[in-house]
């Protein structure tokens, strides 16, 4: 049985290949197919069963969950659900694939353009600083630069995602009316950013320059500016008829950004600020379609998901895309990190002290710049300064703490190590990066690493600047090819030499990447994302809370985010408005997949800033490991069923106006979230979705959904909300996840709707637990009966706690509240794996 069906049309091709009972891959070739390498996204195609249905206008393909029809007189695609509901539909007529070349190969300009209903929502297409939630009308740019992650994927809460499957830069609504700019001024203010780069610390002294330019509208209507200054820079400036719509200023920014304005049919005066590379300024109408344009493609490709759900999508394209592995259970704790310790006895004493403290923490990370002066990311532990590197992980696994590294792919090649990578051939021509597309390039990385470094026992990978570095694969060649048709994938490769190494040389330790950069498939590489070099004021905060969304609506499940930012003011340690602000960032990292602090230049231990915010984080830091239990089985789901943690209000709330909200999520399937977003707040609005009760966390006291209510939040609070019907297993206080067994488990229920949960446990770090080694205990919430059954375990590991005591707590007002233990639960229960003969006995409130 062939798996796709071809259909020829003219002199071009069609290719409708069902890769998974939800998702159908599109393949457009003019004239005659070309040979297009195999993809290193889509690694996991099934072979779904599909019929075809042929009339005079139409051909159509249908699987269970999803059909394409193909009409012959357009040219058109149009994409239904298995009930037959219409989900997308491409444009008529918008179809280009335009012969071109890079590099003197060739190649295609492709675009294609789908109808966009009214109101609809779309998340994803990685992280983006712009602030933008609904990409909808958006226009981007997708590159890979420091603080901004290109994913050409994006989810639509009309039941569908769309993965653009290109390799190289895609514009995603592209504007093409150019607006003529000339230099207003080129003598404006200075101002100066100090940072260290790889040949130690300087300050970048930057002037402001402004261009001026002009339009004339002809109609009143809502349209797209598309700022773009072609390098990475440090201020983003736009006003329009003097009124300023894009102003953001940081020593890393993105080449480009955007924003939406409504104008009046006439001529509007645009002026531009700029520090450097040279602006460009374009702009488009509002339309009701989303455009995608590749300039450097082989072939238009692309893949639609059908839902309903979100959930159902994106577990959908992680079965295609590879699935997201468990991290290790250390994963999920607190990562201490800066920038950066200079000595071995200075990263030591700083671990010494948190445990002095009763600061609970997993990891300590060491940042980059350990290595000698002359051997820039050599993987070598500058003797003078770090001169027992085992000793050094041995001091610390004795405080039950891992230690992560930095590694870059940029080695001097003046270094032992880059000498040998430029004999084998193993660097990108004309670069300082290594061609990790390269298979012995690749392998040859991962040895040197497990030679200088894994065999230590290092327990993790901090892989910084894998973007390459700012976009550098422009105008390179790769072993693939032309770096401009590749240069979204860098990420994906360097994560997968490293993941795929550490799993043959230490089975026993589940790899942990962290990494600045990520492209689709790469959550198979046990990677987390984290935003970059951001900064650390109010308005940097809000717009990760939107960035971190997107990513993991995206489809990449692990992400994080500098606590405080990565610059901060000169004042950090005594300025109690950035002290707020840090306490705020804090509260918000609790609920993000991994809880990590980082900052350049900075102390960033947590009692550096004061008594006051030193005690808030512990109690966040133990709220974060009593949440363990439920954190890790939440995870067991986005491994076992493509689940994502932390997730946009519009992912269970599909037809509610709350679900709108930016900077509110869901932290698995129980809490809301409403992070405090500005200073001086102390109550906060909070839109509460229907038609569930909500619990206020803090309380106990119960919410209506459907309704805003004034959430009270002292700066030791954030607004925190718990969905009815869910139940919430609490572990013990704790100062790392190995201290002891989650026994006994407070578990937290929440009436109001009948609710189920699966407590997931293993050995918390190998890979047994991919042949079967681990435990699940099934509960389910009878809301009626007001009755709880714990159900057989399924599965067992070596270690296991067999017996166990589970404390039932019936949540209401002033009883199941908070960070505490409950001192009275409402009922006890010895638990050894089996069935209980008969539900637990009816809880009465």
């Amino acid at each position: 049985m062939t798996s796709e069906l071809r259909i020829p049309h003219g002199d071009s091709l069609f290719i409708l290949e069902p890769i998974h009972s939800r998702a159908i891959r599109v393949r457009y070739f003019e004239g005659a197919e070309k040979f297009e390498p195999p993809s290193v996204v889509i690694v996991a195609p099934e072979s779904p069963a599909f019929t075809t249905t042929e009339t005079s206008d139409s051909i159509e393909i249908a699987t269970t969950g999803i059909s394409a029809r193909f009409d012959r007189r357009s040219g058109s695609l149009d994409f239904y659900d298995g009930t037959g509901n219409l989900l997308l539909s491409e444009v008529p007529g918008s179809r280009k694939v335009i012969p071109c070349s890079v590099q003197d190969e060739p190649c295609f300009s492709v675009e294609q353009a789908f109808h966009s209903q009214d109101g609809e929502l779309l998340h994803g297409l990685g992280q983006f600083q712009d602030g933008h939630f609904n990409v909808r009308g958006v226009t981007r740019r997708l590159v890979q630069v420091n603080t901004q992650i290109a994913i050409p994927f994006y989810v639509s809460n009309q039941g569908y995602g769309l993965l653009w499957h290109q390799y190289g830069l895609t514009d995603f609504n592209p504007t093409d009316n150019e607006v003529p700019l000339e230099m207003d001024s080129q003598d404006g203010p200075e101002f100066t950013v100090t940072v260290t780069g790889s040949t130690g610390q300087f300050t970048d002294t930057c002037r402001v320059r402004t261009y001026c330019g002009e339009i004339n509208i002809p109609s009143d209507w809502e349209y797209t500016f598309f700022l773009d200054y072609e390098v990475m820079t440090n201020l983003h400036g736009l006003e329009v008829d003097g009124v300023p719509v894009i102003t953001q200023k940081n020593f890393w920014l993105p080449p480009a950004v955007d924003v939406q304005v409504k104008l009046s049919a006439g001529k509007h005066r645009l002026k531009i600020t700029a520090t450097k590379g040279q602006p460009r300024l374009s702009y488009r109408p509002q339309t009701d379609q989303t455009v995608l344009r590749s300039p450097h493609a082989g072939a238009l490709d692309y893949v639609v998901f059908a839902g309903p759900r979100p959930d159902e999508i994106i577990a959908a394209f992680r079965a295609v895309t590879g699935t997201a592995p468990l991290l290790p259970r250390w994963a999920y704790g607190f990562w201490q990190c800066r920038e950066r310790y200079e000595t071995q006895a200075q990263l030591l004493e700083n671990a010494r002290e948190y445990r002095a403290r009763d600061l609970p923490v997993d990891v300590m990370v060491q940042d980059w710049q350990y290595w000698p002066k002359d051997q820039w990311a050599g993987m070598q532990f500058d003797p003078d300064r770090f001169p027992d590197p085992s000793g050094l992980v041995g001091d610390l696994l004795a405080l039950n703490l891992r230690l992560i590294i930095s590694v870059w792919e940029n080695v001097n090649k003046d270094s032992e190590l880059g000498r040998s990578y430029e004999a084998s051939g193993y660097y990108i021509p004309d670069s300082p990066w290594l061609d990790v597309m390269n298979p012995s390039a690749s392998a040859a990385h991962w040895a040197a690493m497990d030679k200088n470094l894994n065999h230590l026992g290092i327990a993790g990978w901090w892989l910084d600047g894998t973007e390459p570095e700012n976009d550098a694969l422009v105008g390179k060649r790769t072993h693939l090819g032309p770096g401009e048709r590749h240069r979204l994938t860098y990420p994906l490769y360097v994560s997968q030499a490293v993941a795929e190494g550490q799993r043959n040389a230490t089975p026993e330790r589940r790899a942990c990447i962290l990494t600045r950069s990520s492209f689709p498939g790469q959550q198979r590489y046990n990677t987390i994302t984290w935003s970059g070099d951001i900064g650390g004021d109010w308005d940097a905060f809000r717009r990760q809370i939107v960035a971190g969304l997107n990513y993991c609506a995206s489809g990449l499940p692990y992400w994080t985010t500098d606590i405080g930012g990565f610059f901060r003011p000169d004042d950090q340690y005594t300025n109690p408005a950035y002290h707020e602000l840090l306490t705020r960032w804090f509260q918000y990292g609790v609920f993000n997949p991994i809880l990590r602090i980082h900052g350049f230049g900075s102390k960033t231990e947590v009692w550096r800033f004061g008594a006051r915010f030193e005690e808030n984080t512990r109690q966040m830091l133990n709220l974060r490991y009593r949440l363990l239990p439920y954190i890790y089985s939440v995870a067991w789901q986005v491994t076992h069923t493509g689940a994502t943690l932390m997730r946009p209000l519009m992912w269970d709330f599909p037809n509610e106006s709350a679900a709108r909200e930016a900077f509110a999520f869901l932290f698995g399937p129980a809490f809301l979230v409403a992070p405090i977003t500005g200073p001086g707040v102390t109550a906060q609005p909070v839109a509460l979705p229907q038609p569930t009760t909500w619990y206020d966390f803090w309380t106990g006291s119960q919410h209506l959904g459907g309704q805003t209510i004034v959430s009270t939040a002292p700066l030791e609070r954030i607004p925190l909300f718990v969905r009815a019907g869910s139940l919430v297993p609490l572990g013990p206080f704790l100062q790392h996840t190995s201290e002891k067994p989650a026994d006994p488990i407070e578990l937290r229920i929440y009436p109001g709707a009948d609710g189920r949960f699966e407590l997931y446990e293993d050995a918390g770090d190998g890979q047994a637990y991919e042949q079967g080694e681990l435990a699940v205990i099934p509960m389910c919430w009878d809301d009626d009966a007001s009755t709880l059954t714990l159900g057989a375990r399924r599965g067992s590991f070596p270690g296991m706690t067999v017996k166990r005591t589970f404390r039932l707590v019936l949540v209401r007002e002033n009883h199941g509240i908070g960070i505490g233990q409950t001192s009275v639960p409402d009922q006890e229960v010895v638990y050894t794996g089996t069935s209980l003969p008969n539900p637990i006995r009816k809880l009465v409130s």
